[in-house]
Parts: structure tokens; sequence; C-alpha cells
């Protein structure tokens, strides 16, 4: 089978390896699309990720082969699957911090979501695997597990109906941010980015307010518009700059969440005192769980959330190294993979 093998961020290519069996509570499934995470391109250009090293678990494919006890899923279903799975017994899961627990991290995809082949666990067929019965929406459900990792953390600050939000980055978790803040508590969402192209589409998002902050005074702005500043600041890029620009835009007791981590050149001053007086709360937020997996399933299964707008390209897999300059040059949003394009048709999807 071809599977996606990444040496070094100049060295990546297609290897043909074995075809992983599996155990009798385990599945294989054939890959339909992968898609590109930002996720998959810091591992990528990162020099301290050693290498070579997994890519891929925005999956979409179909059942080729279920273990006797498997029950959940046949052959020939068209599933939607995610990598990390908790153990539910630790200390870390006890206390909800699902994305801290050791088995959550050391859980995968075998060998990767960007392989043609990819075996599932028991495990990974219990928590993480949905079957998806109506073929038309195969493109939409592959944001499962992205827009899960936005659930998870818009479900850890607290907001409330109407509340204020701004969110700062445009790019295609921040427009998972917006549309979710607007499904879940009728936000009025403030979109910030530097790109009038990516403003244009968190407007048609459903952002209230656009602010370009390169071009426009972004402070006066959020505070003309909301009088004490926003409820929420959620910030998908995370630099000295805009966590300034977070500190002077929140309410006092508001909530700064940090969801994009900060490059490791970056050492970030933050007014501590501010913090303190001001009583804001700022706070992380990593990776999915399978209850919010579940959740952003059904959103996108039945078009309550509907991104398939953000699908600039779907490339084959031997054109990665064109759909990652593509996501480099910021001109896109969604990338989509695939490893055989008979497979599109016969799965019912154009």
């Amino acid at each position: 089978m071809k599977t996606l093998i990444c040496y070094s961020k100049d060295n990546i290519k297609l290897e043909d390896r074995i075809i992983s069996d599996i155990g009798e509570e385990e599945a294989l499934i054939k890959t339909i699309f992968c898609g590109l995470c930002g996720s998959d391109i810091v591992k990528i250009l990162d020099p301290e990720v050693e290498k070579p090293v997994k890519l891929g678990h925005e999956v979409v494919g179909i059942v080729e082969k279920v273990g006797l006890k498997v029950n959940k899923i046949k052959k020939g279903d068209v599933v939607v699957v995610s990598h990390h799975v908790p153990c539910y017994r630790c200390t870390y899961c006890d206390h909800k911090s699902y994305s801290m627990c050791r088995h959550f991290k050391d859980t995968n995809l075998d060998p990767q979501g960007f392989s043609e082949y990819i075996r599932l666990s028991s495990e990974h067929i219990k928590y993480n695997t949905f079957v998806i019965e109506d073929k038309k929406i195969i493109k939409n459900v592959i944001f499962t597990e992205p827009t899960a990792c936005c659930l998870r953390a818009v479900e850890r600050v607290s907001v409330r109906k109407n509340d204020k939000v701004m969110v700062v980055g445009c790019g295609t978790i921040g427009i998972i941010f917006i549309s979710l803040f607007k499904l879940l508590y009728n936000a009025s969402v403030i979109a910030v980015d530097i790109d009038d192209k990516k403003l244009d589409v968190a407007k048609k998002f459903g952002a209230d307010i656009v602010i370009n902050s390169k071009k426009e005074k972004t402070v006066k702005k959020v505070i003309d518009s909301t009088g004490s500043g926003v409820d929420v600041v959620e910030l998908t890029v995370t630099i000295p700059s805009t966590i300034k620009m977070a500190m002077d835009c929140v309410r006092d007791g508001g909530y700064i969440q940090i969801f994009a981590g900060p490059s490791k050149n970056h050492s970030i001053p933050i007014d501590f005192e501010s913090l303190y007086k001001r009583e804001i709360t700022m706070l992380p937020s990593y990776s999915a769980t399978p209850e919010t997996l579940k959740k952003s399933f059904n959103y996108l299964r039945d078009y309550k959330l509907n991104f398939l707008p953000l699908i600039s390209d779907v490339l084959p897999i031997e054109q990665f190294k064109s759909g990652l300059d593509l996501a480099l040059s910021q001109k896109s949003f969604k990338i989509l993979y695939y490893f055989n394009e008979e497979l599109i048709k016969n799965s019912q999807e154009k």
C-alpha cells in the first residue's frame, strides 16, 4: 500500500508498505480522503520533531475488513475516524483533562492518516469511528476532528446566550469557532484578521463585525461596538501582539482562550497585575475528546454546520507537496488528499 513518509520538510515521499494485519476486535479501512491539518504542517516544519513522523488524522474511509468480534461497523461501511483515545481510568481522565491522558497521547491511527489503508484498534472503533449513512456528506464530516477540537474549547469557557465574542485569526479553525459560537450561543461575533479575503469568508459564516487589524484601530472598534469589551477572546493565533490585543479587548472578568500555541521562538510577556486585578481568566484548550467528536459528527451530518465552502482543493496524494505549499502561502483553507480516484466515485462522492 502507499504511505506518505516525512523524513524532513524537504524529503516527503510516497513509499510502499505492507498492509497491517488486523485482530479479531480490529478493522481495516481504505482511505477515501484525508485532510491536511495545521498540526501536520508544524510536525513537518519543526526540526525538533523526530522524523519520520506520523501525519494525517482527519480521515474518511471505507471499511475493507473487520475482525470476528467487531459489531459496530461492517465491510462496505463508509466511516469517519480520528486518532487519539483516552483511557478513561487515569487521574487526568478522572478530572476530564482527557488530552493530558498518557494513553491519549500514545494512541494513533496505524500507520497514519495519510496512508492508503489504516488499521483501527478496538478502542478507535468504539470511541472514534462514526458510520456515514448518507454518502453525500462525506466531505462535510471530514471536518469532524477539527470541529471537535474547537467544540471542546468552546465548552470550556463560560459563554452565555447572546454574549460578545472576538475570534482572532480567520483560517479554517477561526471559521469553525465563529460557526460554533453562533450555533450554540447566538453570540455577537467580532472576527479579526489581517487578510481581507479571510474576513469576507468570516462574514459569510456569520461574523457580525470584521476588523482588519493591519488597517484599523482594533481595540477602539471593539470597545466602541461593545461598550465594556468582549466576554470571550478566542485566539487561533498566539503571538505577543494578539495577546496584548486580547487583554485590551476583553472585559473585566472575561475569558481569553489560547487555542493555537505560540511558536517555540516566542516568549510572550503578560501583565499579571492586570490579569489579577481585572479577574481575567486565561486558559488553553488542546485537542478533542470522543464526546466532542460524536457531537461534532452529528452537527456536520445534519448540516447544522456546513463547512464545504472551506474546502479549497482536493488533490491526489502524489501532489502532497503542492498542497503543502498552497497551505503555507496562506491562500487556502482546507486541503483534502485522496489515494484512489475510483474509490471516490464508488463511494458516490463527487
